[in-house]
């Protein structure tokens, strides 16, 4: 491929992710609107906050599998044909949810199969970004991708909160029908591969989900049902015999031989985690600390994840000026101080508890635009899509893990305990308490993250040569 070919691809393909990336604001819409809503949905179906959880948990662990189906199927199907179908199909899931209000089962059925067609646009834009453009562009999407989530979460609370008060929370599944509109620019302008032979693991996709499902379920409702665990247990250990037996396993065991590719994992595990079970457990910080309504709630998340957007959309430069490693060190720390505003401070003023969540945002963003792009330096380019996979699904399960982690120690009489939390208030202790925990969780991610990324991973060589190269054209 010559220099004009590649450059009409670049430009293509550049038409195209807008549209990409508004898949991406629809899936995080959609999430943040049920993580706002989640403790009306708990009165409105009548069941607790911990199996009300199960509507976050489950989309987050089947949006995981898809994702990496789907990134496996990009090294033997064209990119282009996995996109339009699952494209094509995705209206169809998402008018589901519209008759789902009368249902929990129902509800929960129709959120997975809005996160399994969803994902392959969401989970592709990752290796389109590193496929056809070079690594600070790529980076840049990246950036793009994380403030999108912002902006996306921004809607998601505050049109969340409104429609749920004033109309129902139903009609929040009609609105992705607007990426109809985009099928024809992604028809027109992906660009037709020609891809090599290969196969998919099915029984290791079936395993893994078992495994992941029976410990959400486990932990979900409060580790009571220990047949839960012991299910999980048994297709763990068939996963690992079938894996090794297996000549293209659904976790390709090679990847895991890279050096410093199980402790990044662990590195996204902890951060993901925390993330997800952080969002579950915030609209209860604040509805019974503070009594504040839904839709006000979702007001002041809105303000906190614009900042967040707008740091996102200058990640670029960010990263040109410290590098890819130290933004996500930045990032870490933001989230870190987040965390610990709301466990020391969380029975004060509420201005305290969104100025936390405030940084927590602003420090997402800056992780994972480090992050993703230091993950990708450690894999080998034959490697790439299955890596990314691996890292898609491996920190989504760990995402629907936190959710329900943490939805395991709501009323738990253990973290009632005052520790850090010096407020008179009689029931913040648990959220405090909880707040500490992922605390500590991103303290021990982050220290990972160093031992694993030296500064040779800042790359800032790099940022000079493109500039010297754009010049010299």
């Amino acid at each position: 491929m010559n220099d004009l070919q590649r450059e009409d691809i670049q430009k293509r393909v550049a038409k195209c992710m807008p549209w990409i990336l508004l898949f991406e604001f629809f899936y995080t819409f959609n999430d943040n609107v049920f993580n706002l809503i989640t403790p009306n949905l708990s009165e409105e179906f009548g069941v607790t906050p911990s199996t009300i959880s199960l509507i976050v948990t489950f989309s987050k662990l089947f949006f995981g599998i898809a994702a990496i189906i789907y990134t496996a199927l990009s090294d033997i199907i064209s990119i282009r044909k996995v996109m339009l179908f699952t494209c094509v199909i995705f209206p169809i899931a998402t008018l589901l949810g519209v008759f789902s209000q009368h249902s929990f089962t129902l509800l929960i059925i129709s959120r997975v199969l809005f996160a399994v067609t969803i994902a392959a646009p969401v989970a592709l834009q990752i290796i389109i970004a590193i496929k056809y453009f070079d690594k600070l562009t790529a980076a840049k999407y990246l950036g793009y991708n994380t403030a999108i989530y912002q902006l996306a979460s921004a809607a998601g609370h505050l049109f969340g909160g409104y429609i749920t008060e004033y109309l129902h929370w139903n009609l929040v599944f009609l609105i992705p029908l607007l990426t109809i509109f985009g099928l024809p620019v992604l028809f027109k302008n992906l660009p037709k591969e020609v891809m090599k032979k290969g196969s998919f693991d099915v029984v290791g996709m079936i395993l893994m989900t078992a495994i992941s499902a029976c410990l959400i379920t486990f932990l979900t409702f409060k580790m009571k049902y220990p047949l839960f665990l012991a299910g999980a247990a048994v297709c763990a250990g068939m996963f690992v015999w079938h894996t090794l037996k297996s000549k293209n396993p659904f976790l390709k065991p090679e990847l895991f031989k890279i050096k410093g590719i199980t402790r990044s994992l662990i590195v996204g595990v902890l951060f993901y985690a925390t993330q997800i079970g952080f969002y579950f457990i915030f609209p209860f910080i604040v509805k019974e600390t503070y009594g504040m309504s839904t839709s006000t709630i979702g007001a002041f998340y809105t303000i906190t994840n614009i900042a967040a957007f707008i740091i996102g959309m200058f990640t670029g430069s960010i990263i040109k000026k410290i590098g890819y490693r130290n933004i996500a060190l930045l990032g870490g720390t933001f989230i870190f101080a987040g965390l610990a505003m709301i466990a020391f401070l969380v029975g004060f003023s509420v201005v305290f508890s969104f100025l936390g969540m405030g940084l927590f945002n602003i420090g997402y963003v800056l992780f994972f635009s480090g992050y993703l792009t230091n993950f990708t330096q450690l894999l080998p380019k034959h490697q790439q899509g299955a890596g990314i996979g691996v890292e898609k699904l491996v920190v989504t399960i760990a995402a629907s893990l936190g959710g329900a982690f943490v939805a395991m120690l709501y009323g738990q009489p253990y973290m009632m305990t005052k520790i850090v939390d010096f407020s008179s208030h009689t029931q913040t202790a648990l959220f405090s308490n909880v707040s500490l925990v992922l605390m500590i969780l991103i303290g021990l991610a982050t220290w990972l993250f160093v031992s694993v990324f030296g500064k040779n991973f800042n790359r800032e060589e790099e940022f000079s040569r493109e500039e010297s190269s754009q010049t010299v054209q």
